[in-house]
């Protein structure tokens, strides 16, 4: 008579190459989502930068808050300070006429992450286009 079915064995040998497969797939996988939500940070520090190139186009220097409205009095560019998804915050810092620094501070889960926590754009007359950094992250 042949028995039809697994043994506990082979079910076990199973569950193992399914556990171990598994345990390797896991972090590239959440390597992968990490990396698809900092195309958020990059979108809201890239949006920033173009928005205080418009204002720096029709006032004499960049805007160094946020606020309700572009005012070339108070300085202030209307812009979100948390990026569209809600996955960074974003600063501005070091504004004069000619410069200023965008940081994008990962937030919630986000903020575990040791390679692009924070990212940042500085412009400047050295780097007109903007020096980004960490560079792996854009």
């Amino acid at each position: 008579m042949k028995n039809n079915g697994f043994t506990l064995i082979e079910l076990m040998i199973t569950l193992a190459i399914v556990g171990i497969l598994a345990a390797i797939a896991f972090p590239s996988f959440q390597e992968s989502i990490r990396a698809a939500k900092r195309s958020d940070g990059i979108a809201a520090v890239l949006s920033l930068q173009l928005a205080q190139e418009k204002f720096r186009g029709s006032c004499p220097k960049y805007a160094s808050m946020f606020g309700n409205n572009n005012s070339c009095n108070e300085l202030s560019i209307e812009h979100g300070q948390v990026s569209s998804e809600g996955h960074y915050q974003l600063s501005l810092s070091q504004v004069t006429g000619n410069a200023y620094v965008i940081t994008a501070t990962p937030q919630g889960t986000l903020s575990a992450d040791k390679e692009c926590n924070p990212m940042t754009l500085t412009v400047n007359a050295v780097n007109p286009n903007g020096l980004k950094q960490p560079e792996s992250c854009w």
